[in-house]
C-alpha cells in the first residue's frame, strides 16, 4: 500500500467490489510528493479510494476518522478515542492493529484499540466504506478500520543494510510532545526490527479554559521480524505498552495504568495454486484506574451533586485469536475458505483505597469464546450477450457462520455492604449465566462499469453482532458502560438476543483525469438493537434495589440493555479535483440519521453532519495546506439516554480552521508546522461526553468543549 516512509497516518477508505479502473488522475512526473485526487485502484474484488492526506499532528489514532466521510471519532480522553462510522460506534466495528484484535482492558474502554496504534507509528489507515466482506468482518454489523503500523522492510538484495527513522512532534495546546523511532537490519530474506514511541500532555486548554483531567501518559516499545524462503514468509512481532495516568475528564474515574502486551505470529505460504495463511495473535493487559489522581480528591462530584467516597478499579483482560485462510481461483475469480477464533477473559473489582473490606466482584471470570468459519467468492461475472464475454460485472458472494460462548463467574459483594447490594449479587449468581448464540452473515456485492470512468455498485448483507460481556454480565449498577459517558450507572441482562443487521449501501463514483468523485447512500434495519433503557417503567420512583444500589453510586434512575429495534440510514461522498499542477482541492461530507422504530426516539451519540476540504499547494519543496471543515448542528437526541440534570444535550454547528506548510529539506529530512482551530474558536463536539472532574473550565455536568488554538511542529528523519 502506497505511503510516505516515517509519516503521520494515511486515510485508506476501501470499498468493494468494483471494475478495472481507468488510470489514476495525473500529477505531473516532476512531483514526488504524491498530491493526486482521490485515487482509484483495482483489485480482483474490491477497490481502494485513497486520500493522500498526512496528519503530523495526531497523538490518538482514532480522531483520523474525522477526515473520513461518514466517519467520527468519540474523543473519551486523549488516549482513548473510539470509532464511529455511519453510526455504529465501539465495538459494532472491526478495529484491529495490523490485522490483530485487541481486547479492551476496562469495562469503561479508556483503552479502546487504537490505543495501542500511537499514530507516531502508524504507516496508514484503512476504513471499509461500505459493507465489509465477510472475509474482514467477525462478529461485527459496522465497517472494518486497520491501523498499519511501520515494521522492518527487506532489502534488495542478499547484502544487508541499516534502515529506520525518528520523529519528534511538538504541540502547544496542552504543552504535549511525542517522540518515536524504527530501526531494523535486513537483507532480501530476513528483517529484524525495533520500535519506541512516547507520548506525554498535560492538560488541555480550550477558549473557556483549561480542562481538568486531560494530561495523558503513554509509552510503547516493540520488535518485529520476517523471514521469507521456499516454504513461504513468517512474520512476528511482540510489544509492551505502558501509560500511566491519564485523564478521562467524562467518565467517573481517570486511567492509573495499563500495562499491555500484544503479540503476533503469521505464516504465508503458496501450495499448488493455494495462497494458504495462518495467524494466531495474543494481548494481556492490567489496568487501574481511580477517582482520585487527576481530579479533586476524594473524587469527582456525580452529576446529580451527591457525594461518593474514594474509588479505584483493577481490571484485567487477554485475548488469545487465531486466523487461518485459504485462498485459490475459480470460475474467474478468487475463492476464499477461513477460519477464525476468539478466546478472551475479562475480570474486574470494585475497590475503596481507605477501606480494605470494601469490594464488589463486578465482573468475574468472564469468557467469551468465538468459533466462525466462512466461505467466499468475488470476481468477474461472465455474461452473454450476442456470444459475446464481458467482465464489466463483477460480483462477490460471501457466507459466515458464527458461534459464540458466554459465561461468567458468580460475582459477589463484601460482606459489610448493604441488603440491596447482597440481594442483586445473590440474585445473579442464581441466574444461568451460559450463553450460547449462532448467527448467520451473508453479503453480496455487485459492481458495473460504464466506459472507463463510471462505475455503480450495489452491497446487501444481513449482519450479526452478539451482546458485549457488559451488556449481559453488568449485574450492580455502575457507569461501566463501554465508554457511553452520558452520566447514567447501566446493569446487563443474560438473556439479550444478538443484533441481527439488514443493510443495503447504492454507490456511484466517477475517476476522471482531473476529478475524482464517489457518492454512496446507505440503509441499515437492525433487529434486536443493543441499547440502554429506562430499568423500569417509574423512572425516578425507587423502587427496586437495582435502583437503591444505584442511588447510592450516584444515579437514581439507572438504565438496563435491552434488545429495541433501529435504523440508520444516510449518505456520504469523498471528492477530489486537481485544479492545476500544483493546486489540489479534496474533501467530503457525510449525513447520518439513527432512530429508534419501536418508540419515538434518537439514536444514542449519533455524529451530525459534517462537510470538510482542503486545498493544497505543492512542489517538489514545500507543501501548503488550508483546510476546513464544518459541522451541522445535532437537534436529534436520545431522550431515553439523557440524564436529567443536563438540561440541553443538543449542540450547535461549527466550523474549524487548519492551516499547515511542510518543507521537504532533504531526501531524508522534513519538517511541519502549522495550527489547528486557528481562529481559536470555541465549540462543543456532540460526541464528547460530559465533564465529570471538578476545579475545571466548565462545571460539573456540561458538555467537554473542545481544543483551543494549537500550533504544532514535527521533525522527520529517515535513513
Amino acid at each position: 500500500m502506497a505511503g510516505a516512509v516515517i509519516t503521520g497516518c494515511w486515510v485508506t477508505t476501501q470499498a468493494a467490489p468494483v471494475a478495472p479502473a481507468p488510470a489514476t488522475p495525473a500529477t505531473t512526473a516532476s512531483e514526488p510528493i504524491d498530491l493526486a485526487p482521490v485515487a482509484v485502484r483495482a483489485r480482483a474484488s474490491e477497490a481502494e479510494i485513497v486520500s493522500p492526506l498526512v496528519f503530523p499532528d495526531l497523538v490518538d489514532t482514532a480522531e483520523v476518522m474525522d477526515n473520513v466521510p461518514g466517519g467520527a471519532a468519540l474523543d473519551n480522553g486523549g488516549l482513548a478515542g473510539q470509532v464511529q462510522f455511519r453510526g455504529l460506534t465501539g465495538y459494532r466495528n472491526q478495529v484491529t492493529i495490523d490485522g490483530m484484535g485487541i481486547a479492551s482492558g476496562g469495562p469503561n474502554w479508556m483503552d479502546p484499540p487504537l490505543h495501542y496504534a500511537p499514530a507516531t507509528l502508524v504507516d496508514n489507515v484503512s476504513v471499509t466504506r461500505g459493507i465489509p466482506s465477510v472475509t474482514d468482518s467477525v462478529d461485527a454489523i459496522g465497517t472494518t478500520v486497520n491501523a498499519t503500523t511501520r515494521r522492518s522492510e527487506y532489502a534488495l538484495d542478499s547484502d544487508y543494510a541499516v534502515h529506520g527513522g525518528a520523529q519528534s512532534r511538538i504541540e502547544s495546546v496542552n504543552n504535549g510532545y511525542g517522540l518515536a523511532g524504527q530501526a531494523s537490519v535486513a537483507n532480501e530474506n530476513n528483517r529484524l526490527g525495533v520500535t519506541a514511541a512516547t507520548d506525554q500532555a498535560s492538560n488541555l486548554r480550550t477558549p473557556y479554559g483549561v480542562l481538568n483531567a486531560t494530561s495523558y501518559d503513554r509509552k510503547q516499545y516493540g520488535i518485529d521480524a520476517g523471514h521469507r524462503g521456499r516454504f513461504g514468509e513468517t512474520s512476528a512481532f511482540v510489544r509492551a505498552q505502558r501509560t500511566g495516568d491519564s485523564g478521562n475528564a467524562d467518565l467517573p474515574l481517570d486511567t492509573d495504568f495499563f500495562h499491555t502486551w500484544m503479540g503476533q505470529l503469521e505464516h504465508e505460504i503458496e501450495i499448488a495454486d493455494w495462497q494458504l495463511s495462518g495467524q494466531v495473535s495474543g494481548s494481556h493487559v492490567e489496568h487501574r484506574m481511580a477517582n482520585d489522581l487527576l481530579r479533586p480528591a476524594p473524587d469527582f462530584s456525580p452529576l446529580n451533586g451527591a457525594t461518593a467516597d474514594p474509588r479505584f478499579i483493577r481490571a484485567r483482560s487477554q485475548q488469545y485469536a487465531t486466523e487461518l485462510r485459504a485462498a485459490h481461483d475459480l470460475a474467474g475469480g478468487r475463492a476464499t475458505l477461513g477460519f477464525d477464533g476468539q478466546f478472551a477473559q475479562h475480570d474486574a473489582f470494585v475497590g475503596n483505597p481507605d477501606n480494605a473490606a470494601f469490594r464488589v466482584n463486578n465482573f468475574d471470570a468472564i469468557r467469551r469464546n468465538t468459533y466462525s468459519g466462512f466461505a467466499q467468492w468475488a470476481g468477474a461475472l461472465d455474461r452473454l450477450t450476442n456470444n459475446v464475454l464481458s467482465d464489466a460485472w463483477r460480483g462477490e458472494l460471501g457466507l459466515r457462520y458464527t458461534h459464540i460462548d458466554m459465561s461468567a463467574g458468580p460475582g459477589g459483594v463484601a460482606p459489610g455492604l448493604p441488603a440491596p447490594a447482597q440481594r442483586l449479587a445473590a440474585g445473579f449468581a442464581a441466574t444461568d449465566r451460559d450463553q450460547g448464540d449462532d448467527n448467520i452473515d451473508i453479503v453480496g456485492k455487485l459492481s458495473r462499469a460504464f466506459g472507463e470512468r463510471w462505475q455503480a455498485s450495489l452491497g446487501l448483507a444481513r449482519k450479526t453482532r452478539s451482546p458485549y460481556y457488559i451488556e449481559r454480565y453488568a449485574f450492580i449498577p455502575l457507569e461501566a458502560s463501554a465508554g457511553a459517558a452520558d452520566g447514567n450507572n447501566v446493569i446487563g441482562d443474560t438473556g439479550l438476543d444478538p443484533e441481527v443487521a439488514y443493510m443495503a449501501d447504492l454507490g456511484l463514483s466517477f475517476t476522471g483525469t482531473r476529478l475524482s468523485v464517489s457518492p454512496q447512500v446507505y440503509y441499515h434495519r437492525i433487529n434486536d438493537y443493543i441499547d440502554a433503557v429506562d430499568f423500569d417503567d417509574t423512572p425516578g420512583v425507587v423502587d427496586s434495589d437495582v435502583e437503591r444500589v444505584s442511588r447510592v453510586n450516584g444515579d437514581a434512575t439507572p438504565l438496563q440493555y435491552a434488545n429495541v429495534q433501529a435504523e440508520i440510514y444516510g449518505a456520504d461522498i469523498a471528492a477530489a479535483y486537481a485544479l492545476t499542477e500544483h493546486w489540489q482541492l479534496d474533501g467530503g461530507a457525510g449525513y447520518t440519521r439513527g432512530k429508534r422504530v419501536d418508540v419515538n426516539d434518537n439514536l444514542y451519540r449519533i455524529a451530525p453532519g459534517h462537510v470538510r476540504a482542503q486545498l493544497t499547494w505543492a512542489n517538489t519543496d514545500w507543501q501548503l495546506r488550508l483546510a476546513e471543515r464544518y459541522v451541522f448542528a445535532q437537534n436529534d437526541t436520545a431522550d431515553y439516554r439523557t440524564d436529567a440534570s443536563v438540561a440541553d444535550p443538543a449542540t450547535g454547528g461549527y466550523a474549524l480552521t487548519d492551516v499547515g506548510a511542510r518543507y521537504q529539506a532533504s531526501e531524508a529530512v522534513w519538517v511541519e508546522v502549522g495550527v489547528d482551530n486557528l481562529l481559536n474558536r470555541g465549540y462543543r463536539d456532540f460526541l464528547a461526553g460530559f465533564n465529570r472532574a471538578g476545579n475545571s473550565a466548565v462545571p460539573v455536568g456540561a458538555r467537554l468543549p473542545g481544543a483551543g488554538r494549537n500550533a504544532y511542529a514535527t521533525l522527520n528523519w529517515s535513513f
